[in-house]
């Protein structure tokens, strides 16, 4: 792992490559490659970042005389707790069998170079605890106004802005001098189009417990297109205007646009809009159209295809071909057809921050599976993610993305093997499994009546 990190090697296949690198290594380069290692190694019950576990070790260990073994592990404790990284359930950091967070972290810092025999910090470990100060956000804790923790949470991706954002609303249930709701509403006004989406998608979490906040926003300036298709959502208001959905259109693609990039903002514009997307964002009367519109590129780009591997059990799998800004909704079409599921049962995806599913099922705690796209899920190749189809017989698939290709318009299933699962199997009346057929799998899949690679 530390190899494939820090591009000692490459992986083609089922074969391992060395590549050819100088012996210099670029200290950014070399911390890409412990941040990897550290999110692909170091976990908790708590679902915390391991930059910071990394982060607040690094701090304890610089310290005049550091604490080592368990004091160490305590010391790390109790600054976590204090952030509210780690809540109760740090009771369980090395339960069944997991090591400690902190004594992964120790041994990940030690590989790097960056502790010494001592466990002093080295010239490398003063320069990971200085970067990581300056890059890992600062903790969202309840005494923060709602304005900065927008300007926080605009600085982290989508996935990962729930716990924190919770963690910062729950203290106030019994509060009533306080409408942490409210707050973060009345601070999205004046928010970067990152931190406005933030709240929106936050309080609109709340289904019909949020329809006073909308309508007291309904008319504001900056606020009303969301209020007001909010309230079309929840069957409190007429359909929104065509100006109101280009400007909500341009308001999620500026916060992609910031969060992401120009290739991001470009797929959400695709996703929403119809027809020329430069042509619906100058007409969205939006006040930063001007700036999304000079990030988008006057020549559409190709979107690439990703080769996903999408493996069941006992070696029975099939390989697809699908446009990267495919969102989990569709990539869920493509499963059931690659397997033959029907379509009776719950599904969700489990991505390394967060579940996501059909937002119709008001699953808990799941993200909006028509809102996230396969490159977010699946950011860089030997990446992976998890698809159950079934709640109830939980059958779990593991989706790898192998590599990155040229463009496909359209999902196309390239590969495959094993017949198809049976669903509902009754040993009483026992069925025939029925045998994998590309051709009449790539029939379905053409048939599919998405616009998956506009």
């Amino acid at each position: 792992m530390t190899a494939l990190a820090g591009r000692l090697i490459a992986i083609s296949g089922s074969k391992v490559v060395q590549r050819q690198v100088s012996v210099e290594v670029a200290p950014q380069e070399w911390l890409a490659a412990l941040e990897q290692v550290l999110c692909a190694q170091v976990s908790d019950p708590c679902g915390a970042d391991p930059r910071v576990v990394c982060q607040v070790t690094l701090l304890e260990l610089a310290r005049q005389e550091p604490p080592v073994g368990g004091a160490l592990r305590e010391a790390v404790a109790e600054v976590m707790r204090a952030r509210r990284d780690w809540d109760w359930r740090a009771v369980y950091l090395a339960d069944e069998g997991r090591a400690h967070p902190v004594d992964r972290v120790v041994e990940i810092l030690r590989d790097f170079g960056a502790l010494d025999e001592r466990m002093a910090l080295t010239a490398v470990g003063e320069y990971a605890r200085a970067e990581l100060d300056r890059r890992v956000p600062p903790p969202v804790t309840p005494e923060l106004p709602a304005t900065r923790v927008l300007e926080l949470l605009a600085a982290l991706p989508e996935e990962e802005i729930w716990e924190p954002v919770w963690r910062w609303i729950d203290p106030f249930p019994g509060d009533r001098a306080r409408d942490p709701l409210r707050e973060l509403l009345h601070a999205a006004a004046d928010a970067a189009p990152a931190g406005r989406i933030t709240a929106v998608e936050v309080i609109g979490e709340r289904g019909e417990y949020a329809l006073p906040l909308w309508r007291e926003v309904r008319d504001h300036p900056v606020l009303g297109a969301h209020a007001r298709r909010a309230l079309a959502d929840l069957d409190s208001g007429p359909i929104p205007a065509e100006r109101d959905v280009r400007w909500v259109t341009a308001d999620y693609a500026l916060a992609a646009l910031d969060r992401y990039g120009a290739t991001d903002a470009r797929y959400v514009l695709l996703d929403a809009v119809e027809g020329d997307v430069r042509e619906a964002v100058s007409g969205s009367g939006h006040l930063e159209a001007g700036r999304l519109l000079a990030a988008l590129p006057p020549v559409p780009p190709p979107i690439p295809a990703y080769q996903l591997k999408i493996s069941l059990y006992g070696g029975l799998w099939r390989r697809v071909l699908v446009p990267e800004n495919l969102t989990l909704g569709v990539l869920h079409e493509v499963i059931r057809i690659l397997f033959g599921w029907g379509d009776d049962h719950l599904h969700l995806f489990k991505t390394a921050r967060r579940r996501y599913a059909d937002p119709f099922h008001g699953l808990e705690e799941c993200g909006d599976e028509y809102a996230y796209r396969v490159n977010r899920a699946l950011p860089s190749p030997r990446s992976k993610v998890t698809y159950v189809y079934d709640l109830g017989d939980c059958w779990t698939h593991e989706i790898l993305l192998e590599k990155v290709c040229e463009e496909v318009d359209r999902p196309v299933c390239v590969g495959g093997r094993g017949d198809n699962p049976i669903e509902h199997y009754d040993p009483e009346y026992p069925e025939e499994p029925v045998p994998f057929d590309q051709d009449a799998v790539n029939e379905r899949l053409a048939a599919l009546p998405y616009p998956v690679g506009a």
